[in-house]
């Protein structure tokens, strides 16, 4: 048991301290955080939803993107 327990601790802290893990791990919680406002918009906008929202969404939006590109 004891040698089986030292092989599952090397293996973890190997994972734990390789960089291309963590990288993946920040890559999937950047995905998932855009899945959750994405989702969040869609239960806006499911059956009708309110148009308000709808263009305040829309106009954050386009600034994000003028930012992005530099334009004022």
């Amino acid at each position: 048991m004891k040698t089986m327990m030292q092989k599952l601790y090397v293996k973890v802290t190997g994972a734990l301290q390789n960089e291309k893990g963590a990288q993946a791990v920040e890559w999937i919680a950047l995905a998932g955080v855009v899945i959750v406002i994405l989702g969040a918009i869609q239960g806006v906008f499911k059956d009708g939803g309110d148009t308000a929202v709808g263009k305040a969404v829309s106009k954050t939006l386009s600034n994000i993107i003028k930012g992005i590109k530099g334009d004022s």
